[in-house]
């Protein structure tokens, strides 16, 4: 199979591939605890702004009952922390490099006919076997003591 056939089946079962040459194939490890950090901020980002929409709700409803906010005062507040929010995560794209949650990752070299090799185990049968796959064994539980009852 080629690389790049190779490299289709592991993007699709989820894998990250950082690169892949004739030789070998680069991954990300897939134990790597940051990106379930970049997984949570994503979801984080979403409960954010629904929370930032029900207190805009609530304000907008005291609005109407009559409080006596400074809708400008408001408005600049609220456009203030989104952008903050929103800007965040570019900034730190530019000082620490584009993939931040990807530093710490380990980056393991797969060689290709050894993709190929497990590749191809896909479609080998085994052979059938002849015989007993099990011996006889005589278990004995140390741990259990018998009471043997005597009479007189």
């Amino acid at each position: 199979m080629n690389t790049a056939e190779i490299v289709r089946l592991l993007e699709n079962s989820g894998i990250r591939v950082l690169g892949a040459d004739s030789m070998s194939v680069y991954i990300e490890d897939p134990s790597c605890i940051l990106r379930g950090f970049e997984t949570f901020i994503e979801y984080a980002w979403i409960i954010i702004t629904a929370i930032t929409g029900v207190l805009l709700f609530g304000w907008a409803v005291s609005m109407i009952r009559g409080a006596k906010n400074d809708i400008v005062t408001n408005i600049r507040n609220l456009f203030l922390m989104f952008v903050a929010l929103s800007l965040v995560g570019p900034i730190l794209g530019v000082i620490y490099g584009d993939d931040i949650f990807g530093i710490g990752c380990k980056t393991i070299n797969v060689s290709v006919s050894e993709l190929n090799t497990l590749l191809d185990a896909r479609h080998k049968k085994m052979s059938k076997r002849t015989g007993d796959l099990y011996e006889d064994f005589q278990i004995y539980d140390s741990g259990v003591v018998q009471s043997v009852r005597i009479d007189n």
